[in-house]
């Protein structure tokens, strides 16, 4: 986990993005930093067009910060998948006007899964959503390291 901008609050306007190689999830805090929303994924296989529609995003919803989950192996080191995404967050560091944070996406699309599936959803149906949920989760994990510790 990396938290380039020590000026950050839970409270910070945050977009968390879970890159996929044909869907891209999407959450973000609401205008008040406080509460946290799944937002429509972004279906592209394009990484330019994933990065113009995050930007797009970031600059509409005033964002500060952008956190990307970066799907570690088992053992915590980084693997095949975790480079494709090092690539995509290294092309959106380029590009962003705020800061590109990471944080370790272990599990978060089956914790997105089960949290759908205890809101009673359907199988099929929370394949459509799972993406996003697994995003909402980065951002709430993300959040947790900027609070002050106890």
């Amino acid at each position: 986990m990396t938290n380039p901008h020590t000026a950050l609050t839970p409270r910070s306007r945050i977009l968390a993005v879970d890159f996929g190689d044909a869907r891209t999830g999407l959450a973000a805090t609401d205008w008040t930093g406080s509460i946290v929303v799944p937002l429509p994924r972004i279906d592209s296989r394009d990484q330019q067009e994933v990065i113009r529609q995050v930007l797009e995003l970031t600059a509409e919803r005033e964002t500060q910060a952008i956190v990307v989950g970066l799907p570690l192996t088992l053992d915590g080191t980084v693997g095949e998948r975790a480079k494709a995404t090092q690539q995509f967050i290294d092309k959106l560091r380029t590009q962003a006007a705020c800061p590109v944070a990471t944080i370790d996406e272990s599990h978060t699309t089956d914790e997105a899964h089960e949290r759908l599936k205890q809101g009673g959803m359907k199988a099929k149906k929370r394949k459509d959503h799972a993406d996003s949920i697994a995003a909402l989760v980065i951002l709430e994990r993300y959040r947790e390291t900027l609070r002050p510790p106890r």
